[in-house]
């Protein structure tokens, strides 16, 4: 990771390298779990970040490439800009697209990734199936479709802030995010789709000073088109969980890999 510096940054220099080097050790964890990737046509879908790109990138190596799909145009040109800083060995393609309608041909990639999407996702209109099915449409025949998502096997506090973010959104845009939920929902999922279906689950990754990041953010912008009653009830909430952070640290969730193979048809 290039360095970089942090106006208004609630960290010390010395807390901010041991909080990247815990994203790192979590994000290598993750995607030590692809096994050999090298010399393919991956599809990293419904993300931007510069360390997931990176890691996907040293893996494909100068044989494979990384196509990147991310919904939001403002997270593809902020990652455009941190990708010029550095020399990546898989050459990247950054699109703006959606991941319940890639913008590729059929088979065109070897493997699509994903990390942390599921949840996030609006199933308002369109089911998480309807987005899985969408990436394996696009995946060669014997392909691998591989997920990483959290899951709600603790009480951790990350679960009560995903709850929150969850009816934020709902109550500000009328999304409804599949949200986190026990393993065999996503496991279910993936073998409805694909084939050879295998999964794991890892353990929570602690990430130092995580609580101070989450706790020197601003009040979500969302509260303040809210009616007074629902942002009343909401901002109750959010402190809540605030002093919950102050009191215990911000306490991660366990995290489900899956990955299954694309058949004919």
């Amino acid at each position: 990771m290039p360095k970089r510096l942090y106006l208004e940054d609630p960290l010390t220099p010395e807390e901010r390298e041991e909080y990247e080097i815990d994203l790192i050790s979590f994000s290598d964890h993750q995607l030590d779990l692809l096994g050999d990737i090298r010399g393919l046509n991956v599809l990293y879908a419904g993300g931007a970040a510069l360390l997931w790109i990176e890691g996907l990138s040293e893996r494909a190596g100068p044989t494979g490439s990384v196509t990147v799909l991310e919904l939001d145009p403002q997270r593809i040109e902020a990652s455009r800009d941190l990708i010029c800083e550095i020399e990546l060995p898989a050459p990247v393609r950054l699109v703006v697209g959606d991941v319940f309608r890639p913008p590729f041909a059929p088979g065109t990639f070897d493997l699509a990734y994903s990390a942390g999407l599921f949840h996030e996702l609006d199933v308002r209109e369109r089911s998480a199936g309807d987005a899985l099915a969408a990436l394996a449409s696009v995946i060669r025949t014997g392909g691998r479709v591989s997920t990483s998502d959290f899951i709600n096997s603790t009480l951790a506090v990350q679960l009560e802030d995903e709850d929150l973010q969850r009816e934020l959104a709902r109550e500000a845009y009328g999304a409804e995010l599949y949200g986190i939920s026990l393993p065999e929902r996503l496991v279910t999922l993936h073998e409805a789709l694909l084939n050879e279906v295998r999964w794991r689950i890892s353990p929570s990754c602690p990430i130092r000073h995580l609580d101070k990041i989450v706790l020197a953010e601003e009040e979500p912008e969302e509260f303040r088109g809210l009616p007074a009653v629902t942002r009343r009830r909401l901002y109750e909430r959010h402190e809540a969980l605030r002093e919950r952070i102050r009191h215990e640290g911000y306490t991660r969730l366990d995290t489900l890999y899956v990955e299954g193979l694309v058949g004919n048809g």
